[in-house]
């Protein structure tokens, strides 16, 4: 069986169309807001429904260690990190596995022959939790 490893490879962090960046919970963006005063980071979101925003990122993520490669806000990061490579249409709800990674790339085929709960264990309990939220503001 095939299991999602992430290979450090940033494309996840690194945003150049709107559509890859990261769509959020209104809980979420409130939180990041104040991650960002209290490290002097300006953020900027976009409301995509009643219930999603876009966080509006140009280039890196401003939460990620480029040198390091890696998060700084890892264990508070979004649920839209959380569930990468697994990606959801705010408009439709579809869920779909992003090409920008690496290890989808050099996997994909496995991906598409495979359990999505038994390649992306913990991103599907993200993407679960995603919808969960979103049904509990009906």
């Amino acid at each position: 069986m095939i299991r999602f490893r992430c290979l450090r490879c940033s494309h996840c962090c690194f945003f150049t169309l709107p559509k890859e960046q990261p769509v959020l919970l209104e809980e979420e963006v409130r939180r990041l807001k104040e991650l960002g005063r209290e490290r002097g980071i300006k953020l900027e979101f976009t409301k995509v429904s009643e219930d999603l925003y876009r966080w509006v990122i140009w280039g890196y993520c401003p939460f990620y260690d480029v040198s390091k490669r890696e998060c700084t806000i890892y264990g508070e990061r979004p649920l839209a990190c959380r569930m990468f490579p697994l990606l959801i249409n705010p408009q439709n709800g579809e869920v779909s596995v992003s090409r920008a990674c690496d290890w989808v790339r050099a996997n994909f085929r496995e991906i598409t022959e495979s359990n999505p709960w038994e390649v992306f264990p913990e991103e599907m309990k993200a993407v679960v939790t995603v919808f969960k939220r979103l049904r509990r503001t009906d």
